[in-house]
Parts: C-alpha cells; structure tokens; sequence
C-alpha cells in the first residue's frame, strides 16, 4: 500500500513538472506578445517594441539577424544567453553584438578560425536534437511571408572584412548590415508578393475570409481588425508589414 501511495505521488509530480516546462501556448507571453505585435504579421517590428521600453532598450541587441523585426526565436535566444536583459555593455550597442558570442578569445575580432570553430559546434547540436517539424505542418506566418534568414558569417566573411585584415570588427559588421538593408527590405517585399499572389486564388487583387482561411489561417481570426475599411477583403496596405522609418 505504501509503495502504491509512493508511486502515485511520483506520477503527480512528475505530470505537474511537465505541465510547467511545456509551451504555454495561450499564456501570458503569447498574450503580451500578441498585444505587441499589433499588425499580426508574427514579428515585432521597432514601433510596435516602442510599446514596451525595456523591449524598444534591448530591441538592436535582440535582433540577431539585423533584419529590423523580432522574431518569437529571437527573444527566446536572448532569454536563454542572458542578453534579453540588460547586463555589462547594455544596450547600447547595435544589432551586431549579438555576434559578440563568436569572439571567443576576447580579443575584440572574429576571426574566420572562430567562425569555423562557432559552425562545427552549432553542427554537432543540430546532429544532437531530434528533427523539428516541417514549417508547413506548424502552419504559414500571419502575413504569408517567409522568415528571413540569418546572414552566414562565414560566407560573407571576406564581403564584411573591409580592410582586409583578416579579423571582423564591430564597426565593420554595423557598416555591412546596413549596406545589405535594401537588398534584405527588397527580398521581404518580393516574398510578400509572392505569398499574396499566392493567397489571392481568384486574382482579384484582394483576400476573401475563404481565401485567407485557406491559405493563411493564423491570420484568419484577425481577419476583422486588420479589414479597416470593413469591405470584407483585406488589400495588400492592409497587410504589408509597416515600413522602417
């Protein structure tokens, strides 16, 4: 009998230990993240951050792809490596320093020994983790578009290393970032068109409830409050992500 009560205490404890660590998918994050992201495009661009001053204060450091929008991921990673608070350095610096992490040596500099080194680590994790699901059975985001891809180091190295020194510095990442802004606003407006197109079945221009219940169902519950002419359709302004000022 004793052993049996001890069983049944054991399988209570541990049903409530997953309870906690599971998502909490209509919790108060999801809350305050919808709230946040007022255009339901599933990102939080800077003005809608300005909501949230410690989120508008830690917002460069947060967006590890420099793209100008957090993603869920991105808060999630900055959760996890501590650079979602404010610590040693703040938040002054730009998107670049979340890439601060690769400077293993402390010296300042990425070198491209410790980007090849960072890349067979995050290899090794990925071989590690068991395969995550296929993006079209999580579902399409809001708007229809693709998330944009972080910008591989590596690859770029020679394009970000200005001075040819071999070593990557703060400033020259900063001034990378920002000459590949137009190309990463241009290649986001041209998934946008795509995933409307896409949407718009009947090619009228326009998205019907059927059409975005077909195509873009996380959208469909908002369908009224980003429909703000009440025609019953919503256009492509009505959609399209705000534009960085």
């Amino acid at each position: 009998m004793k052993h049996r009560i001890l069983a049944a205490a054991l399988l209570a404890a541990l049903a409530s230990a997953a309870a906690h660590a599971a998502p909490q998918d209509g919790g108060p994050r999801q809350a305050r993240w919808q709230q946040l992201d007022t255009n339901g495009d599933g990102a939080v661009d800077r003005t809608e951050a300005a909501r949230s001053p410690r989120l508008a204060e830690g917002f460069d450091r947060l967006d590890r792809n420099g793209d100008g929008r957090l993603q869920a991921d991105e808060l999630r990673h900055g959760r996890a490596d501590g650079r979602g608070h404010r610590g040693p350095g703040g938040a002054m610096g730009g998107g670049v320093d979340a890439f601060a992490r690769f400077d293993a040596d402390g010296d300042g500099r990425i070198s491209r020994a410790e980007l090849e080194r960072a890349q067979a680590e995050r290899e090794a994790r990925a071989a590690q983790r068991p395969a995550r699901p296929e993006r079209a059975e999580r579902g399409p985001r809001a708007d229809g578009a693709d998330r944009p891809q972080r910008p591989d180091l590596l690859a770029q190295f020679d394009a970000i290393d200005a001075d040819r020194d071999g070593l990557i510095g703060r400033a020259e990442l900063r001034a990378w970032f920002e000459a590949q802004r137009p190309q990463r606003e241009a290649e986001a407006a041209r998934r946008f068109d795509e995933r409307f197109a896409e949407a718009d079945l009947n090619r009228d221009g326009k998205l019907s409830r059927v059409e975005v219940q077909e195509k873009m169902p996380r959208l469909a519950e908002r369908f009224a409050w980003r429909d703000e002419n009440g025609d019953g359709f919503l256009s492509r302004e009505e959609l399209r992500p705000p534009q960085r000022r």
